[in-house]
């Protein structure tokens, strides 16, 4: 199984990188990883809908067909830890070997990239910061994975 992540521009924020660096050496230790980092739109005098389709176009040039594709969107199905992890453990038996999860910047994704998505998954019904998003998306993983091993990470 690979866990495939697209988001726009590198972490700025320093201890938020370290924690985001730290998750994904944990992750590697179970699945293959890949990250993509798209080109970050720079917010200036431009309509809103003509960013984040410019961010959409660049987020899709990073599918590879066969992918299970997750899309992170606060309005997305909310699910425990432990329902997450019996959900992403069936697909491998439906045929996807590698899950992809993609998040857009401060302004979202647009509706045209939700609905390509085979699902919308919200981590909380609080508004997270693009980046805060992408290191609770990871220590998530991280707890799925130490649950599907067997491992004691995750106290029920």
């Amino acid at each position: 199984m690979k866990f495939k992540f697209i988001w726009e521009g590198r972490t700025r924020t320093g201890y938020l990188a370290e924690g985001i660096e730290d998750y994904l050496k944990r992750i590697k230790r179970y699945v293959q990883v890949e990250v993509k980092e798209v080109k970050e739109e720079k917010i200036k005098n431009i309509p809103v809908a003509a960013l984040k389709a410019r961010e959409a176009e660049r987020i899709k040039t990073a599918f590879k067909r066969g992918e299970f594709l997750i899309a992170l969107d606060e309005r997305g199905r909310q699910f425990s830890t432990t329902s997450l992890a019996h959900f992403l453990k069936k697909l491998p038996a439906q045929g996807y070997k590698t899950l992809t999860f993609f998040l857009g910047g401060p302004l979202g994704l647009t509706p045209e990239l939700l609905k390509q998505a085979h699902l919308c998954l919200s981590l909380s019904s609080l508004t997270l910061t693009h980046e805060m998003a992408r290191l609770v998306l990871l220590e998530q993983l991280y707890r799925i994975l130490t649950i599907w091993h067997g491992e004691r990470y995750h106290k029920n």
